[in-house]
C-alpha cells in the first residue's frame, strides 16, 4: 500500500484539481415564472475578471442557445481598476445582441473609493461597451404576448452596503405605471431594505453559494456579516418580505480560482 506521505499530497492534488475544474465550467438553470409577459431574461453576476476561469467562447454559445430579450450583470465584473482593459477584451467577445443592463457591486464601489477617478473611467467603458448602468434607476419594457402586453418595470438597486441607498418612491412610482416589476441588485440583504410586495423578482448575486463549501454553513456564520446568509437564504429562490428574490451562484472566484461544490451558473429565466 502506498504510504501516507504519498497519498496525502496526491489526495491535495487531486482535491486542487477538482476545484479548478468547477471553477471553470458552468450550470445554466432555466425557470419559468409565468408572468405572461413573453420575455426572457439572463442574469450573470460575480464575474471577477482576475480570476475568471469561464471562457468567453463557451458563455456565447451559451447565450446565443438561450436567446435572451435582455441581460442582467449584478455587479462585481471587476477587482481593481487594472482588471478593467481584461473585462472589456472578454465581454466583446461575448458579441452580445441584445440590451444589457449593470449596476455596481461592492467590488467596484471598493475601487472607486480608493481611485475616485476611477468611476468615469469605468462608466465611459460600460457605455462604450452598450451596457446601461442602473443606478436607483428604472427603464420600462413592453411584453410580447399579442394581445396581452404587459409593462414591465426594471429596476436597477445599487449595492446596499456600498452604494447609494435606494429610495422607496421608485417602488411606488413603478408599480403605478407597470404591470411586472423585475428589479436587481448585488448584495441579497437590499431585500430587507425594500418595501413587501414591491417586486415580483429581485434578483442577486455577491454570495457565490459558498464558494468553497463547508459543512453546517460555516463559511457564512465566520466569514460573511451579512443578515440574508445568516438566515439562511443563500442561493436559489426565497420568499423574504413578501418578494420573490433569487440568489445566484455568481460566474466567478474571490481571493482564489477555486470552487468545492459550488458550481458557477448562468441563468436563464422566463417572465
Amino acid at each position: 500500500m502506498l504510504k501516507w506521505y504519498i497519498m496525502t499530497p496526491l489526495f491535495l492534488l487531486t482535491v486542487i484539481i477538482y476545484m479548478l475544474v468547477q471553477a471553470s465550467v458552468y450550470k445554466t438553470r432555466y425557470y419559468n415564472l409565468n408572468f405572461g409577459t413573453g420575455l426572457r431574461l439572463l442574469h450573470l453576476t460575480d464575474i471577477h475578471i482576475n480570476l475568471l476561469l469561464v471562457s468567453s467562447s463557451r458563455l456565447r454559445k451559451t447565450i446565443r442557445k438561450a436567446n435572451p430579450d435582455f441581460i442582467l450583470i449584478s455587479g462585481d465584473l471587476i477587482e481593481k481598476p487594472e482588471n478593467l482593459n481584461k473585462f472589456t477584451k472578454w465581454y466583446k467577445n461575448l458579441d452580445i445582441g441584445v440590451p444589457v443592463f449593470a449596476v455596481y457591486g461592492n467590488h467596484e464601489h471598493r475601487c472607486f473609493r480608493q481611485n475616485p477617478s476611477f468611476k468615469d473611467n469605468f462608466d465611459m467603458t460600460m457605455k462604450q461597451l452598450n451596457i446601461q448602468l442602473l443606478v436607483n434607476d428604472v427603464v420600462f419594457f413592453c411584453g410580447k404576448n399579442s394581445g396581452k402586453d404587459k409593462k414591465v418595470a426594471l429596476v436597477g438597486i445599487d449595492d446596499v452596503k456600498t452604494g447609494k441607498p435606494v429610495s422607496n418612491d421608485i417602488f411606488n412610482r413603478v408599480k403605478g405605471n407597470s404591470n411586472i416589476v423585475i428589479a436587481f441588485s448585488h448584495n441579497p440583504d437590499v431585500s430587507l431594505n425594500i418595501p413587501e410586495k414591491s417586486v415580483d423578482l429581485l434578483l442577486l448575486g455577491h454570495f457565490h453559494g459558498g464558494q468553497i463549501w463547508m459543512p453546517f454553513k460555516i463559511e457564512y456564520l465566520l466569514l460573511r456579516r451579512d443578515k440574508l446568509s445568516r438566515m439562511g437564504y443563500i442561493k436559489g429562490f426565497a420568499k423574504v418580505r413578501d418578494n420573490l428574490i433569487y440568489i445566484s451562484r455568481g460566474l466567478g472566484t474571490v481571493l482564489i480560482p477555486f470552487r468545492f461544490f459550488s458550481v458557477p451558473e448562468v441563468t436563464v429565466i422566463d417572465i
